[in-house]
């Protein structure tokens, strides 16, 4: 499936081009020692160093401005300052710390009441969490823009929160919605070369979400090559390649996807394009082992998870994570601080303060005891899950050992009936409906075969979803699972859905979870693993899914069952 990152590096890249907007003059180089310069001049000097794609210069600039952030003067400047050192991050792939100025940039325009400085901010910070897979949290911020910007079609902010919702939902494969915000952006009628591509890679991903691959690849083809001729941007031609690639796929032209795919690794390399080289590698990895090319599937899905474990780092995203937990705790206790001053000038601070005091000793004694329930209920669960995996090794070859006893047993005592029985025998295979006699149990639904068949073709199923490689396979599918036990998936179906009373979704589901339960618990060979590349090993392209499926499993996150199985194996 498409993916999010890019559009959103390019709408940064766009709203930074706003942002900086040039002042038309040459500015002076930034010199040795920026102590002795102004506040203003220091801000114009990081401004004009940003407009001549200075970087260095201008993010040394915006640092040293923003060190001198007493807390009290010139709030909007800094607000500015903060959110322009974020952008020189976030290009620079630094999103921890890009997502700190962003933060600092939204709690200076909060509580200043800087509400002009608000939508831009909302969408930078839902970037970042788009950008790290976070896509509901980005879609929050997104919409919180939105309400900021107050539905004004003037507002320079507008398109950009409508083009960003419309990435996030089709990310989400919420089509009612992307389609809303598409024809929304659509009806601004803004006629910019930025504006005019992303109109035409809208187009196409609505027509690919739609199924029409054909129209897709076309306007995806006309918005590469309005990125090269007009834009001049190699970012944005590659982003429609990838499209072009991902619709190829689709139709099963997978050599024509592979043409795309390595142009776009070469775009990616000379570029430094770091996030594009690894949705690029990782959709060489799927399309080759597709072709049965493993070796090179191989080396593609290793290339791929060591640049993204390099990019998106579990520290790096639990970083981004905890600064909007800190700072939206923060900014409740900056709220109830000022409450508590007003009721103290009201009722007398003293009496004030020892009854917060109380609640919070209250609220952090209670806290501490539900912190150890919980946990104990995780270990709990945890254990239990453990226990259940070790049964299944330990007891499959017994069980299907006593099966096989049982059935010899049965065909034993069945051989030698008598004659007479043979009217009844033929009842229960062909049994009289208006009578019941010898009838099975009503059923909802007319089966297809015979419980022998299903049980031999259950046998088989087994055997086959023993091997991990087919089923983490995330093509893997009820028709290849038909054609490797010879059969086909409206048998396969039935067999499922009456031995085990679950549909071939869920039946997958679980042995999905239960290798991923045994890889967590690996941790000499997959410890070094995030949470996305355990899920994108065990077959889920979504990791918000591979999270939904584990938890509803296991009763427990992954990230979770990862942090007990760490903690288990070094105690």
């Amino acid at each position: 499936m498409p993916r999010l990152h890019l559009h959103i590096i390019l709408l940064t890249l766009a709203l930074a081009c706003r942002l900086f907007s040039a002042s038309g003059k040459e500015a002076p180089p930034v010199p040795v020692s920026l102590e002795a310069i102004s506040t203003d001049s220091l801000f114009r000097l990081g401004e004009a160093a940003y407009d001549r794609d200075d970087l260095d210069e201008a993010l040394a600039a915006f640092t040293a401005l923003c060190s001198r952030d007493d807390g009290s003067s010139s709030r909007r400047l800094f607000s500015l300052a903060h959110q322009h050192r974020g952008h020189i991050l976030y290009q620079r792939e630094r999103h921890a710390e890009a997502m700190q100025e962003y933060l600092r940039a939204r709690g200076i325009a909060e509580k200043e009441g800087l509400a002009d400085r608000l939508p831009s901010i909302y969408i930078n910070i839902g970037n970042v969490f788009s950008e790290t897979d976070d896509i509901d949290t980005g879609i929050m911020f997104y919409r919180k823009a939105l309400s900021a910007v107050a539905d004004d079609e003037a507002h320079r902010y507008l398109p950009v929160a409508y083009n960003n919702l419309f990435y996030a939902y089709y990310l989400k494969e919420n089509a009612d919605s992307s389609k809303k915000y598409f024809k929304l952006y659509r009806d601004l009628r803004i006629s910019d070369g930025r504006s005019r591509y992303d109109l035409l890679l809208n187009r196409g991903l609505l027509d690919e979400m739609e199924g029409h691959h054909a129209e897709a690849i076309a306007m995806f083809r006309l918005a590469a090559a309005f990125a090269r001729d007009s834009l001049a941007s190699p970012l944005c031609a590659a982003s429609a390649n990838s499209y072009i690639a991902h619709a190829y796929e689709h139709t099963g032209s997978l050599d024509s996807a592979l043409v795309y795919l390595h142009g776009n690794v070469e775009t990616a390399r000379a570029n430094d394009y770091n996030n594009l080289l690894v949705e690029s590698l990782r959709d060489l990895a799927r399309i080759y082992d597709r072709l049965g090319r493993s070796e090179e599937a191989l080396q593609y899905k290793s290339d791929c998870l060591a640049l993204s474990d390099s990019l998106f780092s579990r520290e790096t995203l639990n970083l981004i994570k905890n600064s909007q937990a800190d700072y939206e705790q923060n900014a409740d206790a900056y709220t109830i601080r000022t409450l508590n001053m007003a009721n103290a000038l009201q009722r007398g601070w003293i009496i004030a303060l020892f009854a917060v005091i109380a609640v919070i000793a209250l609220l952090s004694a209670l806290l501490w005891r539900q912190k150890r329930r919980l946990s104990a209920a995780w270990w709990g669960l945890y254990e239990r899950n453990l226990s259940l995996l070790d049964a299944e090794r330990r007891y499959t070859g017994r069980i299907a050992a006593l099966e096989k006893r049982l059935e010899e047993t049965e065909e034993a005592r069945t051989a030698p009936a008598a004659p007479a029985a043979a009217a009844p025998q033929a009842a229960e295979t062909a049994p009289d409906a208006s009578t019941g006699v010898g009838a099975e149990a009503p059923s909802t639904r007319r089966l297809l075969i015979s419980k022998e068949q299903r049980e031999k073709l259950l046998d088989r199923i087994i055997h086959v979803m023993e091997e991990p490689e087919l089923y983490c396979d995330p093509d893997f599918s009820i028709d290849r699972l038909a054609a490797a036990i010879e059969s086909n998936s409206r048998y396969v179906s039935e067999v499922i859905n009456e031995e085990y009373g679950m549909n071939f979704r869920a039946f997958l589901n679980r042995y999905r979870v239960k290798e991923a339960m045994r890889r967590l618990e690996d941790i000499e060979h997959y410890g070094h693993l995030t949470i996305k590349a355990v899920a994108e090993s065990v077959g889920y392209k979504s990791q918000a899914t591979f999270i939904t499926v584990f938890t509803k499993e296991t009763g427990l996150k992954p990230s979770l069952y990862q942090h007990l199985a760490r903690t288990r194996h070094t105690t």
